[in-house]
């Protein structure tokens, strides 16, 4: 009887989404589930396309496909340079890779399934919309099932709040309550009925009206100090701190640095008892932040710089680096 049932219309949804995304012009598409039990069930179905390539992470770390149909683990190092390569056209992935995976290379991201919780979806989506983002223009996908009240929240903060654009201030509140609200109303089964459904936004909506009306707007205490001054461009660019970090003349007393491949050094400074790896190269940093430090102004493995840019030393160095 399970063999004779049609084919999950979700999973044909995705399928149908990826296809259309690729030829819109985005060859590369993350997905999003809450579960690692959906990821698999995904990768299956998904890998149903010959045309697609797949790749996985989760709390197992990454994952790809070995030639006798196996899953081989990856390390989350792994998982970026590959993905960064294009050697894989889907990245299935659970909110494990939510935290500390940058992608701006891709452009489209899919939501399979959407957490209670809206500030979770806005950490996935930050993954790919950040700095350095490759497309003029990112996709992002949110999948529901009709008549939920999932769908219904989801939708009415998109309309009332403009969710995932006002994300903090006066608002903030009630999207912290959401995953309990959500929660509570579906262990009620007070979520199957219309009116049951409608009255939950109602009671969104009305939240989210009395906030507005007498809440502690956030955003209007800390726009004046989140204002960043605009900064001098620095008198020396990463290609001369990779000559400087060559030449030990140039360091402070007691920092050994050792080569240990195209710029890439292992560091230590007094006080220090394990070397660190570094990097001059911010691209080959970004694929391995995990395991190395930029070595840049800033980073606590950079000399700590006392003179302005006119000092005669920073010159001086300037000098010597031209």
């Amino acid at each position: 009887m399970i063999r004779q049932l049609p084919p999950d219309t979700k999973a044909e949804k995705l399928r149908a989404t990826i296809r259309k995304l690729r030829d819109d012009g985005y060859p590369q598409v993350m997905v999003f589930t809450q579960f690692t039990d959906t990821m698999d069930f995904l990768r299956g179905e998904i890998g149903r396309d010959p045309d697609l390539r797949i790749m996985c992470f989760s709390g197992r770390g990454g994952q790809v496909p070995s030639n006798d149909g196996t899953w081989r683990n990856i390390s989350r190092d792994e998982v970026k340079r590959r993905f960064r390569a294009g050697d894989a056209d889907v990245l299935l992935c659970t909110d494990a890779a939510a935290e500390g995976l940058n992608f701006q290379f891709c452009g489209a991201l899919v939501n399979y399934d959407m957490p209670w919780n809206p500030m979770r979806v806005e950490q996935r989506i930050g993954r790919i919309d950040r700095l350095g983002q490759k497309h003029p223009n990112i996709q992002i996908i949110n999948l529901h099932y009709a008549n939920t009240v999932e769908a219904d929240v989801y939708i009415a903060l998109r309309e009332r709040i403009g969710l995932f654009e006002t994300v903090v201030g006066r608002l903030q509140p009630i999207l912290a309550s959401l995953p309990k609200l959500i929660s509570g109303r579906v262990l009620e089964g007070r979520t199957r009925p219309d009116e049951d459904r409608h009255a939950v936004v109602s009671e969104i909506r009305d939240e989210a009206d009395r906030a507005e009306a007498s809440g502690f707007d956030i955003d209007a205490v800390t726009d004046a100090d989140l204002a960043e001054p605009l900064v001098e461009p620095s008198a020396l660019t990463m290609d001369d701190l990779e000559l400087v970090v060559g030449r030990p003349a140039l360091l402070p007393p007691g920092v050994e640095i050792e080569a240990m491949g195209l710029r890439e050094f292992k560091l230590r400074a007094p006080g220090m008892k394990d070397w660190v790896r570094i990097s001059t190269n911010p691209a080959y940093y970004e694929q391995h932040a995990d395991a190395m430090e930029l070595w840049s102004p800033g980073n606590p493995t950079f000399p700590a710089i006392e003179a302005t840019p006119a000092d005669l030393g920073v010159m001086r160095l300037a000098e010597i680096v031209t």
